[in-house]
């Protein structure tokens, strides 16, 4: 594919490295030329200095001949100008980023077609909605949802006390439990292991489990017995994340604080969240902290843009009471350390933001692509083709790249994990986890 990328931050460069390194051709523009000609030292990409919303650097990336535009700097009115001059040159599919809620909750109601784009990507509101389906899976470190969230991968980590310690994958009989599940990675000490029937889970495992929407509930109890659904929340930010975070958790939760250093920042929001309490301070003070009955916390979300004082906060937060922390940040380098620090789950907005692109630009065959965090595994949400080489036979008779399962098929109705005796359907979405490595081979599997 011939693909466009204007702007070098944190998601354009992301996506120059993902994309370039899957034998795509990607022209990446950036105005700032100190700030260019540093990534494209890190980048094998077409790198061009200028405006992305002047024509003629449009046209030095041959905007004309272009598969994908994916306008993603940080001006949301400078993304949907290059969507509308890529139009106009014959640019076939057009990505706009878009930060700003309000505008983006107009441009799904009204349609994108005033602006020439495809789709829209919101980073923050994303962020949000990960944060908010993690804090409802008590437990979950990571969280993605399939086939229109009838199919959900959790990642979990196995407690001392939980009923999968020593046990065998072979266990987990279907007879045994209304309430089906699948374990499809362990991640044991930096190690990915593709469980077989003699597997056997260690506390401390790190489990990525494939479910139907309904056995939920059932398996977070499974998994740790002492777990329970949270009553208590306490946001630190009111970022665009963290008021979407409130918004929404406030449905279901009562008890909701948001702590805002900013004085006006604080009233502002104050007048538009009607079910949460706002308090005037920092998260990183413990007389805050206090005044928010943080040692009843169920959840600490820190969602504010200073990445430090979102650490420092849910550390102290932990240290106080809280029973789990989430913390909002664009490091990828604390993915390292937060195991250490006792945080429970890490969302990074730049990283959502190129893991929704990604099943855009895959190509055939792959309607959605989850990248986990701790490891170079996918899952992949197919839809094979009409003669497709995995459509032919039940999946015990067909070869899969190592490295590689088949978790689950959904037929527009009824959710089915896989076993060796399921035969795979045209049209059905078929749910695989695999290594980065092995996409390809399965593309050839499910097209024809």
């Amino acid at each position: 594919m011939n693909i466009i990328i204007v702007g070098a931050g944190r998601i354009g460069t992301n996506l120059s490295k993902s994309l370039a390194l899957e034998n795509n051709e990607v022209y990446l523009i950036e105005r700032n030329e100190e700030k260019g000609r540093k990534i494209a030292e890190k980048v094998d990409a077409k790198l061009i200095i200028g405006n992305g919303a002047d024509p003629e650097t449009l046209l030095k990336a041959q905007v004309g001949k272009a598969d994908l535009v994916l306008a993603v700097t940080t001006s949301d009115e400078t993304n949907l100008v290059v969507c509308s001059l890529a139009h106009s040159f014959g640019a076939k599919r057009k990505i706009a980023r878009v930060r700003n809620t309000s505008l983006s909750d107009t441009l799904a109601n009204f349609g994108y077609t005033h602006f020439k784009i495809d789709n829209i990507i919101n980073p923050e509101l994303v962020a949000a909605q990960e944060i908010v389906k993690t804090v409802q899976t008590p437990g979950a470190s990571e969280v993605a949802d399939f086939a229109d969230g009838k199919i959900l991968l959790r990642g979990f980590d196995i407690p001392e006390n939980s009923p999968l310690c020593g046990a065998k994958v072979s266990d987990f009989k279907d007879e045994d439990f209304p309430w089906p599940f699948l374990i499809v990675s362990i991640i044991r000490k930096d190690e990915v292991i593709i469980p077989q029937g003699e597997t056997e889970l260690c506390s401390k495992d790190h489990i990525y489990v494939l479910l139907p929407v309904q056995s939920l509930a059932e398996f977070l109890t499974y998994v740790n017995p002492s777990i329970k659904m949270p009553k208590k929340v306490v946001i630190y930010g009111a970022t665009r994340t963290g008021r979407h975070v409130a918004e929404k958790l406030s449905e279901k939760i009562k008890d909701i604080m948001l702590i805002e250093e900013d004085e006006t920042a604080a009233q502002n929001v104050a007048g538009e969240l009607k079910g949460t309490r706002i308090i005037n301070g920092s998260a990183s003070e413990q007389d805050i902290l206090s005044e928010c009955g943080i040692e009843a916390a169920d959840a600490f979300i820190a969602t504010s843009n200073n990445d430090h004082s979102n650490l420092i906060s849910s550390v102290l937060a932990k240290k106080m009471g809280a029973k789990i922390t989430l913390i909002m940040t664009q490091q990828p380098d604390y993915l390292s350390i937060v195991d250490q620090l006792g945080i429970d789950a890490i969302i990074n907005p730049h990283y959502l933001a190129v893991k929704q692109i990604l099943h855009l630009v895959r190509g055939k065959g792959i309607s959605s692509v989850t990248k986990l965090l701790e490891s170079d595994m996918e899952v992949l949400e197919f839809i094979p083709e009409a003669g497709a080489s995995i459509t032919k036979a039940p999946l015990k008779k067909l070869k899969f790249p190592k490295d590689s399962i088949i978790g689950a098929v959904h037929n527009g109705e009824n959710v089915e994990l896989a076993n060796g005796d399921t035969h795979i359907q045209e049209g059905q979405k078929v749910i695989v986890f695999c290594h980065s490595s092995a996409v390809k081979k399965f593309q050839e599997l499910v097209t024809h």
